[in-house]
């Protein structure tokens, strides 16, 4: 119990740290965002960005043998005050888009969790989105 605590102490400062913004509103590391959740675009302002709604997700189930890898499409919203700006964004490039431009933000959607056939029916795991994002300079 002793080595575990301090060892927990460490491991959740390397994170905090891994996924901090830096100064140009830029994520260092990946930014997850749950379903129906938002993460803060910068520390000055208030704009964030949503994760909305799973669209499509036909991607192969692990341990299984498919023609075709599929595709994952989610549904996002930026918000800065009054202004929404709804976009979808796919985890392949195609269409949609795998990443956007809005706002001065390059937005990218690098993966979707749980990958499907990888979780246990009798404990779903929480839908995440994850996203990198970037300030033009």
């Amino acid at each position: 119990m002793r080595l575990r605590f301090p060892a927990l102490c460490i491991t959740l400062a390397i994170l905090l740290v891994a996924c901090s913004k830096d100064d140009s509103g830029s994520y260092k590391a990946p930014a997850i965002v749950d379903l129906h959740g938002r993460i803060p675009l910068k520390t000055a302002d208030t704009a964030t960005i949503s994760f909305d709604e799973v669209v499509s997700d036909s991607r192969c189930p692990a341990n299984s043998l498919c023609s075709w890898a599929g595709i994952a499409i989610a549904r996002f919203t930026i918000r800065e005050g009054k202004k929404e700006l709804p976009f979808m964004l796919s985890i392949m490039p195609g269409y949609p888009k795998q990443d956007t431009i809005i706002n001065g933000y390059i937005i990218e959607f690098s993966d979707l969790k749980p990958y499907p056939g990888l979780t246990d029916h009798l404990r779903p795991a929480p839908v995440q989105a994850e996203l990198r994002v970037f300030k033009l300079r």
